[in-house]
C-alpha cells in the first residue's frame, strides 16, 4: 500500500478514535490496540491490517502518526507533532555513528521524543549490536511534554527491544524546564517549532540563540541541546531550514558555531513525500560539542530523499564569520559573478497590502476615494507583462488610501513572488510590470506576499528580470535559503552577473537568458577561493 493510501486511513481512523478518546492516555491506547489482537471496530481493521503488513519501524512511524492526527488542529500545531519517518530516522541515526556515537556503550537523550523515531531506531540497532536490552533501556532516555505520546513512546520502544521495561524510558514535561546536567554523548530531536514570547521561557537562556521579538521554539531546543550534551558529544536536530540562511537567526549560527565543531548539514529532499503536513523545508544539524567550529574546517553536505536515504555528499566550508548565512554548495559550478541587485540600480522591498487585515480598504471602484489597483501574487507570470487582476481572477481590486503614501509604486517596476510552494519549478518567480498601468492610474500597490523591484531605468530593470528567472541564479539563491518564502535581505544580496557582462551574453545568445547567464557567470574572474 502507498503513502497516501496508508494516510487517508490514518486520517479516517483519527477521526473515529479520537471521538472517544477523552484523555490522552486513552489515546494512546486507543492507538497501541491496533499493534495487538485486542478487539477493534470493524472500520479499524482495515488500517489495522495494513499495518501488520508493514516493516516494524514503518509500524511504529503510523501510530504515532496516527495519534498526533487525533490531536486538536491547535494542539498539534502548538506542540509541532510532526514525526520523522523511518527512512529519514535511519539515515541520520547513521550519520551520528559515523560520526563517532558508540552504539555499544553510549547514552542518549531524545528531548523531544513524542513518536519515539530516534529513540526506537537506536533500540533497534542496538538489539541487531547484540546489546543487553536492560543496559539499551539504561542509555535510552526522552523527554516528552504530551503525556500520551510518552506513553505510546514507550510502549514503542518496548517492542523494539522486546521486553517490558522496569523503569519509565520517556519523562513527562518540557525539556526546557528540566533540570538536565551534560550527561549525554548524544542528544537527538526534532524539535517543535513555532514562536513564542519572553513572557513564555524561562530564564534568559534565549538571548544566546534568538532575538526578543523573534524566539521560535526550535531555537530553544537548540541552545538546551548543547547545554546537555557532554564535551565531544553530538547533537543531531532536525529543524526547519530557515536556521541556515534566515537574518533573524545569525545570533543562532553564531551561538551553534561557538559550541563545537559543525560536521554535516543535511537538507532533506522532497518534503511532502517525507513528512506529513509539514509546510518549511527541512535541514539536519550534526556537531561535536567541544572547540568552537574553524573556518578551515570542511563541512558534508549530503542529500536524504524520499527514494533514496542519501546522496553522495559536497564537502564544503562554511564563511569565515561566524553569524553568515551556511549555503549549500553549487555542484555544477563555483563562478562568481561578483555583482548584485545594486549594480543594476535595482530597490527591492516587500509588498504592503495585507488585505485581511484591512478589507475595509479593497474595493472594486474607486469611486471619488483615492485608490490604486492591487497586483496579487498570482498575477505574477515569468515572460509575461503582470498586470493587476482580481483575487480570484475577476476584475481587479484597488485598494484606498487617506493620504499619500510610499506604498504606491510610480517608477518602472516587476513583481516577485513571495512564497512558492514544490510543486513550483523555481523558487524566484518575477515578472515586469506593464508600464500601462502606471500611465493610467498613476501607480498601483502589491499585496504582501509579494516583492517589489524598483528602477529608474526601465530597460536595465527588465534585464534583471531575465537574469533573476534563470536556473542559475534560482539555483544560487536556493543555495542560501532553504525556506519556501523568498527573503528580501537574501535577494538583495544573491550574486549575479556583472550587468554588462550578462547583457553582452544575452546578446550573443539571441535572448536565450538561460545560456546567457551561464555563460556571463563563468566568464567571470577566478577567484582564490573558486
Amino acid at each position: 500500500m502507498n503513502r497516501a493510501e496508508l494516510l487517508s486511513q490514518a486520517r479516517a481512523a483519527a477521526k473515529l478514535l479520537a471521538q472517544k478518546s477523552t484523555t490522552p492516555l486513552r489515546g494512546a491506547e486507543a492507538c497501541l490496540k491496533l499493534l495487538s489482537d485486542y478487539p477493534v471496530e470493524n472500520r479499524l481493521l482495515c488500517f489495522r491490517e495494513s499495518l501488520a503488513a508493514l516493516p516494524i519501524e514503518e509500524r511504529h512511524y503510523w501510530i504515532g502518526t496516527l495519534y498526533s492526527l487525533m490531536l486538536p488542529t491547535k494542539v498539534r500545531r502548538s506542540q509541532a507533532a510532526y514525526f520523522t519517518p523511518p527512512l529519514v530516522a535511519d539515515a541520520i541515526v547513521e550519520f551520528a555513528i559515523e560520526a563517532g556515537f558508540n552504539i555499544k556503550k553510549d547514552g542518549v537523550l531524545d528531548p523531544a521524543a513524542g513518536g519515539a523515531a530516534f529513540l526506537s531506531t537506536l533500540a533497534g540497532r542496538m538489539t541487531i549490536e547484540g546489546v543487553e536490552r536492560e543496559d539499551a533501556a539504561r542509555r535510552l532516555n526522552g523527554i516528552e511534554i504530551d503525556r500520551g505520546l510518552a506513553c505510546l513512546s514507550h510502549r514503542l520502544i518496548e517492542e523494539r527491544l522486546g521486553t517490558n521495561l522496569p523503569q519509565e524510558i520517556i519523562m513527562v514535561g518540557d525539556a526546557l524546564l528540566q533540570p538536565v546536567g551534560a550527561a549525554y554523548d548524544l542528544v537527538i530531536a526534532n524539535p517543535p517549532y513555532g514562536r513564542v514570547s519572553p513572557d513564555e521561557v524561562e530564564g534568559r537562556e534565549w538571548e544566546r540563540v534568538s532575538y526578543k521579538g523573534h524566539i521560535n521554539k526550535y531555537a530553544l531546543f537548540t541552545e538546551f541541546s548543547f547545554r546537555v550534551a557532554k564535551k565531544g558529544g553530538l547533537v543531531v536536530l532536525v529543524m526547519p531550514s530557515s536556521f541556515r540562511a534566515g537574518p533573524l537567526y545569525d545570533r543562532m549560527r553564531e551561538f551553534i558555531r561557538s559550541q563545537g565543531e559543525i560536521l554535516t548539514i543535511a537538507s532533506i529532499q522532497d518534503r511532502d513525500g517525507v513528512f506529513i503536513d509539514v509546510a518549511q523545508d527541512i535541514s539536519v544539524l550534526i556537531a561535536r560539542k567541544g572547540e568552537p567550529h574553524s573556518a578551515g574546517s570542511k563541512v558534508r553536505f549530503p542529500v536524504i530523499g524520499s527514494l533514496s536515504p542519501t546522496k553522495s555528499a559536497v564537502e564544503e566550508r562554511l564563511p569565515e564569520v561566524a553569524s553568515s548565512a551556511w549555503p549549500f554548495p553549487i555542484t555544477d559550478t563555483k563562478a562568481l559573478g561578483g555583482a548584485t541587485l545594486t549594480d543594476y540600480g535595482i530597490e527591492a522591498r516587500a509588498g504592503y497590502f495585507v488585505w485581511n487585515r484591512e478589507r475595509r480598504r479593497m474595493v472594486k471602484e474607486p469611486g471619488n476615494t483615492t485608490a490604486y489597483p492591487l497586483i496579487w501574487a498570482r498575477n505574477v507570470r515569468p515572460g509575461k507583462l503582470c498586470s493587476p487582476a482580481g483575487r480570484n481572477g475577476g476584475p481587479q481590486d484597488f485598494v484606498t488610501f487617506d493620504t499619500a503614501s510610499t506604498a504606491v509604486v510610480t517608477k518602472p517596476a516587476a513583481v516577485m513572488q513571495r512564497t512558492t510552494n514544490d510543486e513550483q519549478p523555481r523558487r524566484l518567480i518575477v515578472a515586469m510590470v506593464d508600464p500601462s498601468v502606471v500611465s493610467e492610474w498613476q501607480g498601483f500597490v502589491t499585496e504582501n506576499h509579494t516583492i517589489v523591484l524598483t528602477a529608474d531605468d526601465a530597460d536595465r530593470l527588465e534585464l534583471a528580470v531575465a537574469l533573476l528567472n534563470t536556473a542559475a541564479v534560482d539555483a544560487r539563491y536556493r543555495r542560501v535559503s532553504g525556506t519556501a518564502a523568498v527573503s528580501v535581505s537574501l535577494l538583495r544580496q544573491i550574486d549575479l552577473p556583472q550587468p554588462d557582462s550578462f547583457a553582452t551574453a544575452l546578446a550573443e545568445s539571441c535572448g536565450d537568458a538561460e545560456s546567457a547567464a551561464y555563460k556571463a557567470y563563468l566568464e567571470q574572474p577566478e577567484t582564490a577561493d573558486s
